[in-house]
């Protein structure tokens, strides 16, 4: 961001919510500015809106503060000064919106941390998210969010021309197995979208969740297939057979805190692998986005990781051999 824009930020977001984003610190993405203040109790999101609708950035918001009657730990928005939810406002003819967060407390788990009590806290909490949006369906509450398929096909489209072959056949398996999925009560609903490590933080036996921004309507094993997926790409259990050490060191006590909140039949954990692929699928693709718009320089290594993966028959098989492959380099 050049300072010329910083300052206009400045100047706006301090009329609306009495704060100086020069005391902050500023992370971007593709899609969003982040102003993490230390040791504050906020954090300011400022989307760019070519990427995000006023539509869909309400209904987040809405879903996040319903959240936050049942869930604690959930980093809800707060209004501004002028008592909005989300501020708008546009500098040289771009528009942005902007809105405030509580903050997380404690810290992203290391990954020596990662204990049978942190599985089962972690279940508890996706578990009771899912249960909420179980019950919010049954009511006939809708946000207007993206369906995950309809986002994954978006962003298929746009870096198809990138991939050979053999891996569009692939990716196009994976997702038409998904697609033909039930959409049931109790299986299907709006999910956090994008829930891994990094995006909550753990204080004692208390996990605060935020970054809701990819919240969408999807099959709820997406959300864990994420969970799984991180916590293998952080380094938990290297060294050891993927598909053993879920079986038998992270599934059976993140399944007994999911359970205390959302609990279905005996076939609802079969198709988690399947979205462990889909998951895998969808970080590829956002990878060669990544890549073309060129934020992000030497992507080849990772790329070459996630395609490995990808291609083998199991992608926890696959994340077994592809981490013995980066390690043998």
């Amino acid at each position: 961001m050049d300072e010329k824009l910083k300052e206009r930020f400045r100047e706006i977001l301090s009329d609306c919510y009495g704060v100086d984003i020069k005391e902050a610190k500023m992370f971007f993405s593709t899609q969003n500015y982040a102003f993490i203040f230390p040791d504050k109790p906020y954090m300011l999101r400022v989307s760019i809106t070519s990427m995000k609708t006023r539509q869909e950035i309400m209904s987040e918001l809405m879903w996040v503060d319903d959240l936050k009657q049942f869930k604690q730990t959930v980093c809800e928005p707060h209004v501004s000064l002028k008592g909005h939810i989300l501020e708008e406002f546009e500098i040289d003819g771009q528009n942005y919106r902007a809105s405030m967060f509580r903050t997380a407390r404690g810290n992203v788990k290391a990954t020596p941390d990662m204990e049978p009590m942190f599985f089962i806290c972690v279940g508890d909490l996706l578990g009771g998210i899912h249960h909420i949006s179980t019950d919010e369906r049954k009511l006939g509450i809708y946000y207007r969010r993206k369906n995950m398929k309809d986002i994954f096909e978006e962003q298929k489209q746009k870096v198809w021309e990138y991939f050979g072959d053999e891996e569009k056949k692939k990716i196009e398996e994976i997702q038409n197995k998904v697609d033909e999925l039930s959409e049931e009560l109790g299986v299907y609903g709006i999910c956090h979208g994008d829930f891994h490590i990094n995006n909550f933080f753990v204080e004692s036996n208390n996990i605060w969740l935020f970054d809701f921004d990819g919240c969408a309507y999807a099959n709820y094993l997406y959300d864990v297939a994420s969970f799984v997926q991180s916590c293998f790409l952080q380094g938990y259990g290297i060294g050891k057979d993927c598909r053993k050490v879920l079986e038998e060191e992270l599934l059976p006590y993140f399944k007994l805190g999911y359970e205390l909140n959302h609990k279905g039949d005996e076939h609802y954990w079969d198709n988690l692998e399947l979205f462990i692929s889909y998951r895998t699928a969808f970080t590829l693709l956002k990878l060669a986005e990544i890549d073309v718009c060129g934020v992000i320089n030497n992507l080849d290594r990772v790329k070459k990781f996630f395609h490995y993966i990808i291609m083998q028959d199991s992608p926890l098989d696959g994340m077994t051999q592809a981490m013995q492959l980066m390690k043998g380099e």
